[in-house]
């Protein structure tokens, strides 16, 4: 029932997601050609609008010395200049497009759990439900299912009764992932145990609060799809999930600023770009972009966010393009896993900056240990913390950790291990390298 209840909503109330859903659908079914046309289209178009509307795009771009003719060139697109966020935030209302009715505007802001946080605008024309039902497609999950969320937003009062209506007869349990306390995951998976949800979408390190609380409490959930997003998603982290709730775990990359921009199918091999609707570039430290394969820091456009345009603007992440296409078919490229921040880098005192491979540091081990975080002292030195997750593997991957560490830093920086019960975490979301370091 409630399948049909949701279908009779969309096709009564909305009909313009359920044609752009359709369309979607039929992406995924394009050929290369087809879908590199598409691309290149979207970005022109995005980029056009940026400069034809937005105060911020036309003097950045006018400053670089790109004319509307140049920006009207498909090739030109990877020269346009990126927007870090520290050029986003000076920026304010600038970046706002003129010729968009205020009302689109809606208001979102990123965690701050990485520094300060970022305002920005969401359109609130964009297709956001057909992306995430087409993801949840993916997994074998219907959007009108029961669904779990492990969020730092919850709603109170009459915004929770309103929501609530909006997607009766479906159930939807939130637990805040701002304030998780064994009160809190004991009243969540009693609501559980009721409800039964089909999908849990969550913080990565929400839901392994949860998952570790079951493991220590001697219980399991059971669900059909896991879905985490909000930071790096460790080995020993699915594994735990996939025990604690019985189910496949789904990674995702989604932001404040760019909801739902690629995620896991059930091949597991990467995650899927949202090609027809997000662009994804990588680029080296000089801002030029790199082969396939090779890591580098995420350049992002939003194709759908005509009232806060977002071109080429770096995520501050890192990841690579993976080669070839998926064994499910589906002509959208893919990322690899996203690989921390840029902002997660540990230095030698001679000046050496170590920013990439810190996360594949257990790979070769990936059942020895669930969480990992790298902290560097003021004086250079460093502290793995690490949360075992098999006692008799653990030692020997991280004294193999411990020199692989200290060979990238050229046997400069000490480097001790440290056994811990958990990694703290921010609003569910946890940091893989924190440098106290200057500078």
């Amino acid at each position: 029932m409630k399948r049909a209840v949701f279908r009779a909503k969309v096709h009564l109330l909305m009909r313009q997601d359920l044609r752009a859903f359709q369309d979607m659908r039929r992406h995924e079914a394009m050929s290369e050609t087809e879908l590199s046309r598409l691309i290149d289209e979207s970005s022109v178009r995005i980029a056009l609008h940026a400069f034809d509307n937005s105060p911020f795009y036309r003097e950045l771009y006018s400053e670089a010395g790109f004319s509307r003719a140049d920006i009207a060139v498909a090739d030109n697109f990877t020269r346009l200049p990126v927007v870090t966020k520290e050029r986003l935030r000076a920026a304010g209302d600038t970046i706002l497009a003129q010729n968009i009715a205020p009302h689109r505007a809606l208001l979102s802001q990123t965690g701050g759990s990485t520094g300060s946080p970022l305002r920005v605008r969401n359109d609130a024309a964009a297709p956001t439900a057909p992306m995430w039902w087409r993801i949840y497609r993916w997994w074998g999950i219907d959007p009108a299912d029961d669904t779990a969320f492990v969020y730092r937003r919850l709603r109170q009062g009459k915004d929770a009764w309103l929501y609530a209506a909006q997607w009766w007869p479906s159930r939807h349990l939130l637990l805040d992932a701002r304030a998780i306390t064994e009160p809190s995951v004991e009243e969540f998976i009693e609501q559980w145990i009721r409800v039964k949800p089909r999908l849990l979408v969550a913080y990565v390190e929400g839901a392994t609060a949860v998952a570790a609380h079951l493991e220590r409490t001697g219980r399991k959930l059971s669900t059909s799809a896991v879905s985490v997003t909000a930071a790096m998603l460790q080995s020993g982290q699915r594994e735990l999930l996939e025990r604690a709730f019985g189910a496949p775990v789904f990674d995702t990359y989604r932001s404040a600023e760019i909801p739902w921009i690629a995620a896991e199918c059930a091949a597991h091999d990467g995650l899927h770009v949202a090609a027809d609707q997000r662009r994804i570039d990588i680029i080296d430290a000089d801002g030029n972009p790199v082969d396939a394969g090779v890591d580098g820091s995420i350049v992002a456009t939003d194709f759908s966010n005509e009232v806060f345009p977002l071109v080429r603007y770096e995520m501050g992440d890192r990841s690579r393009m993976l080669p070839g296409r998926c064994a499910c078919g589906r002509a959208f490229p893919r990322i690899a896993p996203v690989q921390g921040r840029i902002a997660d880098a540990i230095c030698t005192p001679s000046g050496k900056r170590v920013t990439g491979g810190l996360s594949g540091l257990f790979l070769s081990s990936p059942g020895a240990i669930r969480q990992m975080q790298i902290v560097q002292h003021a004086d250079f030195s460093i502290t793995l913390r690490y949360v075992a997750a098999a006692p008799d593997l653990a030692d020997e991957a991280v004294m193999l950790a411990v020199r692989t560490l200290e060979d990238l830093l050229d046997g400069e920086v000490r480097v001790t291990p440290l056994a811990v019960d958990a990694i703290e975490s921010t609003a569910g979301k946890a940091r893989l390298v924190v440098s106290e370091v200057e500078g």
